[in-house]
């Protein structure tokens, strides 16, 4: 499709999304402008660091001082979608790929020009529709949670949330900062709280009170409730920090919320089931350098750290590993190996993607003399 229509001042280059730029290749795109962060060479000359992406990934910009792009970004305001003619550079392997940009144009500003584009190039979302992860969600803690006070608690906080709740990234940048980011996280940790809760829970059951799979579900399910009040999701592009959630953060803020419906339960919680969720919460980053007021102190707690530090992490980097296929084909020449660094990770490292691993090759079974053997022959069960 040719968003361009007739308009199109370069009818014959190759239209391309993020993931598929390639090094040293002119493409025309549509991008949302993301951000620019300033900052100063080694020289102290300024530039910006500006990020862009659409539904497929990510890719940065340089705009130095004595180019245009400089000037121009300056125009740009974050979320709003662009058309752009440019070439994926990289001029030296430990550096990321750099977007040079050579031509662009504000897509709303000129709606004429732009007839077919369409908000759903550009945002990326979970796979799953919100309503799909809402049921799954519930779906498994109906099965798993024998405390029916504490689904009540969670499905007051989804009703009086849900609005922001059934888009919002888990994160602004780290882990799982894409539509619906949030609920796509908590479906996978609850799941792997079921899993691991209940091996746990059976493994050491001569425990007394035993692990409370209950706490650690409805844990995980909440750990972060407190960010439908940290950020906000209005505009289009990446979730931003309110002023509240600079000064008083998700996990206290989820504590208190936890606390306030809580007392409208009936019949209420019992003040131990409460005390051992609100610690979950309060504790699920883990350290307190990371944002936690206190240590992981119970079973649970020290679980749903570890699950959901597990779970961001392992998005993170299977995101890194997607970015490496940036450009390739079937056909590419080149593989990209490595990742770039992950930030998410600590220390920051690069991961290693590595060749293509070769077919399995089939076994092959010793060929048998039937009139000479004296044993049965071996059968082969196939599953």
């Amino acid at each position: 499709m040719n968003p361009h229509g007739k308009l199109n001042p370069y009818p014959d280059l190759e239209w391309a999304k993020v993931a598929e730029f390639e090094l040293g290749k002119t493409s025309q795109s549509f991008v949302q402008f993301v951000s620019r962060e300033p900052k100063k060479t080694k020289k102290g000359d300024p530039y910006y660091l500006c990020n862009f992406r659409d539904q497929t990934g990510r890719v940065e910009s340089m705009a130095w001082n004595n180019g245009d792009l400089y000037r121009m970004c300056q125009e740009w305001s974050p979320g709003e979608p662009l058309w752009i003619v440019a070439t994926l550079s990289q001029r030296d392997p430990k550096y990321k790929a750099n977007l040079e940009i050579i031509e662009s144009a504000r897509v709303l500003a000129n709606p004429d020009q732009f007839p077919d584009f369409e908000w759903g190039m550009l945002i990326e979302a979970s796979k799953w529709s919100a309503e799909g992860l809402r049921d799954k969600i519930f779906d498994l803690l109906k099965r798993n949670v024998t405390d029916h006070r504490l689904i009540s608690l969670v499905e007051v906080m989804f009703a009086e949330h849900w609005e922001i709740l059934a888009t919002l990234p888990a994160a602004s940048r780290m882990h799982h900062a894409i539509q619906s980011g949030w609920l796509e996280h908590i479906w996978s940790m609850t799941r792997l709280a079921s899993l691991i809760g209940n091996h746990y829970r059976k493994y050491y059951e001569d425990l007394e009170p035993a692990l409370q799979t209950d706490i650690l579900l409805v844990g995980a399910v909440l750990h972060d409730i407190g960010k439908a009040l940290e950020l906000s999701n209005e505009s289009r592009s990446e979730a931003t920090y309110t002023d509240k959630g600079k000064l008083l953060g998700h996990i206290v803020m989820g504590r208190d919320m936890i606390r306030e419906v809580a007392a409208k339960v009936d019949p209420p919680l019992d003040e131990e089931r409460l005390l051992r969720l609100e610690h979950a919460v309060l504790a699920h980053h883990g350290r307190t350098e990371y944002g936690s007021p206190v240590l992981p102190q119970t079973f649970e707690a020290l679980l749903l750290s570890q699950i959901d530090d597990m779970d961001a992490k392992m998005n993170a980097v299977w995101r890194a590993l997607k970015q490496t296929q940036m450009g390739e084909t079937e056909d590419s020449e080149k593989r990209n190996l490595w990742t770039d660094k992950v930030t998410a990770c600590d220390p920051y490292r690069s991961f290693y993607r590595g060749q293509k691993l070769q077919p399995i090759p089939q076994k092959v079974l010793p060929e048998i003399d039937l009139d000479q053997a004296d044993t049965e022959v071996p059968v082969v069960a196939i599953e």
